[in-house]
């Protein structure tokens, strides 16, 4: 063998050890990556090492002392690494302040609140925001089935309580709570991990720049991705939770607010008399001559929390209207207005002519004279409510004039007494139907039961002896 022979077998052979050395190299390399981005899901990682373990179990056992010390070599790097980035990240702690001690912290409140006008407190609330540096996050209007807002706030979490509190005083505090998420650990881990997987994701780079064949490329590629969409993941949470930590929010519910509405109530009385001296003593009934005087005396009584106003009187008995007050002569209070508690006491005459009233006659029995009074509430604010009303009535009866019926009194009274009589027939008739049955059925039993007695009294009185023989028929003649 030459010289040259010789060298070019020596150069194969080194060749072939770095070469061999190369692929020792990648598989550990994967391993190592995989243990350094390790997250909380174990499972997913171990899947992601099976090929590389198998591809390292495949070397011969001629190259198990490098590999061995590029593993120890490699994990002493990791090491020196991770313990760089953990100083690093303690030394990028947040400073501790009296207003934080250094701690991140997710703030966020509720509070509803009642407001006369709805649309109102809405935008007095949004000034406030606006006003301490704050902005709208988002705003909801319903008016269906009752006007309500609710809107979100995005405040500094410096301005929180401040905020808060100004807010409380928008409408009647209903309800109020705060919230505080510290989040400083789960931050500080989050930061950790992302820069363990950015180390990985280095290497990883550097590792697919020096890939000595196609599979490799494919292998390195395939984890290089994964580790990319898992330190992109990483870093998505961490910029949710240092968003919610800069920013406090703060959710607000305005609900319509109804006052309660007062207590409205009246309370009339009438009476009548037939004398003008104090008709409000009076009675209940009046029995008066067919030529008299009657007073009635309405005495009304504001029984609610708030004023009456626009107190009306009316009478259909007395052929009454509501306009017609001048009717009455006042004794006490007002037609204009009635404080709560306050009574108003009228007098009207009415004169009895020829056993009428008002063109109504009250000699058949008597007159009911019937008092409707109206009136409308006005609290302090002005508004009128709903009206008011009361009921009461009075009795009057006149005694008809002695002396002979007339013609047409007589016919009437006759017509009376027909009616009355007749009356008496039909409930008589109405009566009697209900037993009309259980009658024609006790009858016919008792024609039944008569006609079975006398059949047998016949059968009794007639002897054996009396019935007649029947005669015997003479013998017939010979024949010749």
């Amino acid at each position: 063998m030459s010289v040259r022979d010789r060298h070019r077998q020596k150069g194969a052979g080194s060749g072939e050890a770095r070469s061999r050395f190369l692929h020792c190299l990648i598989p550990l390399v994967l391993l190592l990556a995989a243990a350094c981005g390790e997250d909380d899901s174990g499972e997913e990682s171990e899947a992601m090492m099976a090929p590389a373990t198998t591809a390292a179990a495949s070397f011969s056992d001629s190259a198990a002392p490098t590999t061995t010390l590029v593993m120890s070599a490699e994990m002493d790097m990791a090491a020196e690494e991770e313990a760089a980035l953990d100083s690093s990240e303690t030394a990028r702690l947040p400073v501790a302040t009296p207003a934080d001690l250094g701690r991140d912290v997710i703030y966020r409140g509720t509070i509803s609140v009642q407001a006369l006008d709805v649309e109102a407190a809405a935008r007095e609330a949004v000034n406030i925001v606006q006003g301490l540096g704050g902005f709208v996050f988002g705003q909801q209007v319903s008016s269906s089935p009752e006007p309500e807002s609710q809107l979100t706030f995005k405040v500094m979490p410096t301005d929180f309580l401040p905020v808060l509190e100004s807010l409380s005083g928008v409408g009647e505090l209903v309800d109020k709570k705060i919230t505080a998420d510290d989040v400083t650990e789960r931050i500080v881990d989050f930061r950790s991990r992302i820069s363990t997987a950015e180390a990985s994701v280095l290497r990883l780079r550097d590792l697919l720049q020096e890939a000595p064949d196609l599979e490799n490329v494919a292998l390195i590629e395939r984890e290089l991705v994964q580790r990319e969409t898992d330190l992109e993941t990483l870093r998505g949470r961490l910029r949710t939770l240092t968003d919610a930590v800069s920013l406090a929010t703060i959710d607000m519910t305005i609900f319509q607010l109804y006052e309660p509405v007062p207590d409205t109530g009246i309370d009339v009385a009438a009476w009548v008399s037939d004398s003008d001296e104090d008709p409000c003593l009076g009675n209940d009934a009046l029995i008066a001559s067919p030529d008299d005087d009657a007073y009635f005396c309405v005495q009304v009584e504001n029984t609610g929390e708030v004023a009456l106003t626009d107190v009306e009187v009316s009478s259909a008995a007395l052929r009454l209207r509501p306009q017609d007050q001048r009717s009455f002569q006042l004794v006490a209070g007002s037609f204009d207005r009635i404080e709560p508690g306050e009574l108003l006491s009228a007098v009207m005459h009415v004169a009895i002519r020829e056993g009428r009233i008002a063109g109504r006659v009250a000699t058949r029995g008597g007159i009911e004279v019937g008092f409707e009074v109206t009136g409308t509430p006005v609290p302090d604010d002005g508004v009128p409510m709903d009206t008011v009303t009361g009921f009461s009535f009075a009795w009057v009866v006149v005694d008809e004039e002695e002396g002979p019926p007339s013609f047409i009194g007589a016919v009437q009274t006759g017509y009376r007494g027909m009616v009355r009589a007749l009356g008496y027939v039909v409930a008589i008739i109405g009566l009697l139907i209900p037993f009309v049955p259980a009658v024609v059925v006790i009858g016919g039993f008792y024609w039944w039961f008569r006609r079975l007695i006398r059949g047998r009294r016949s059968a009794r009185s007639v002897p054996a002896d009396s019935v007649p023989n029947r005669p015997q028929r003479p013998p017939d003649p010979p024949k010749d």
